[in-house]
């Protein structure tokens, strides 16, 4: 067994493979990484295999991002889910060691890996470090109606029910019109969130067109105005909550949660078994938001590496 880089294993045994291996989520998928290389120019995606009598046993994405003639690589950007997958822990560590390898190139000045589900190497090579990361998961194995009256707050239930009676309606997005209306709600409200934010219109869009059954662009409607929307993935035993967008009128009919309510019980039909509301960034009103729905902490390392002149460098000038 040998894990190595593969720039173009074929699709279907890739996605065959993914498919069958528990821990995988959204973010290993196709619709995902393709949208990134199309709305990023200078985003390419690679694979590290490992095959055994020349069948996968392992795999793990990564995408390259152009600086120049340097490079930044992550499994994967953005802070979502790029770990290794395999069903042998000597796989996955195989991998992982592969990807960190090729972090050590001359040309790369920072890479990263998000482990959401496993935990760091035991002995991290000389030159990383390893930062705890966080989310807030809800559990739907008793089914919506649980989370609904045990776990959320009863103040959260009160406010979605006046925003229901008032009748605000929830659907899916059904035109990349409607797509672009959302996004220019969610880029005002995230210019102030920081970060990667506002992520570009084109990349909603290639999400929107390759959405397929995993991916869902909500919309929360009172009348014929678009008060904000919601995009969440299905995949496997985890949705995840990806991007939301509200505009100020939205505050008042508690459009949010009841996005979130509909996406949950969309999860539960699908017979998912956590609902991932994401990460926080330390804010402590986001944070409050999410507890009210029933979400609970899950820690998870990211391991890094960069270049030392580079780190010299972004210290010097602020970056």
């Amino acid at each position: 067994m040998k894990a190595e880089l593969e720039h173009r294993p074929p699709r279907e045994e890739l996605e065959r493979f993914i498919g069958s291996v528990p821990g995988a989520t959204f973010f290993h998928n196709a619709a995902w990484l393709d949208s990134l290389e199309k709305a990023f120019d200078d985003f390419r995606v690679l694979w590290l295999t490992a095959r055994e009598a020349g069948a996968l046993v392992g795999v793990m994405p990564a995408v390259r991002i152009a600086r120049g003639p340097f490079s930044y690589l992550w499994s994967l950007p953005f802070g979502t889910y790029g770990e290794p997958l395999a069903r042998d822990d000597r796989v996955r560590e195989a991998l992982l060691a592969e990807f960190l390898r090729l972090a050590r190139a001359p040309g790369c000045l920072e890479a990263g890996a998000v482990l959401f589900r496993g935990g760091p190497p035991a002995r991290a090579p000389r030159g990383t470090g390893v930062v705890m990361e966080e989310c807030r998961l809800v559990s739907l194995e008793k089914g919506f109606d649980e989370v609904w009256n045990a776990q959320w707050s009863s103040k959260r239930r009160q406010l979605a029910r006046r925003g229901l009676d008032a009748g605000v309606v929830v659907r899916s997005l059904e035109t990349e019109e409607e797509v672009r209306r959302f996004h220019a709600i969610y880029a005002v409200e995230s210019r102030s969130w920081g970060g990667v934010h506002p992520y570009p219109a084109r990349l909603f869009l290639e999400l929107f067109r390759r959405r397929g059954g995993e991916v869902i662009f909500w919309g929360a409607f009172l009348h014929d105005d678009l008060l904000g929307g919601h995009i969440d993935f299905y995949h496997g035993e985890m949705a995840q909550a990806w991007q939301g967008g509200m505009t100020e009128r939205a505050r008042e009919f508690e459009t949010g949660a009841i996005l979130i309510k509909s996406a949950m019980e969309e999860a539960c039909l699908r017979g998912c078994r956590v609902f991932n509301l994401g990460s926080s960034g330390g804010n402590r009103g986001i944070l409050f938001f999410k507890e009210s729905l029933g979400g609970r902490e899950h820690r998870y390392p990211v391991i890094t590496s960069r270049k030392r002149w580079w780190a010299l460098a972004r210290g010097r000038s602020g970056a």
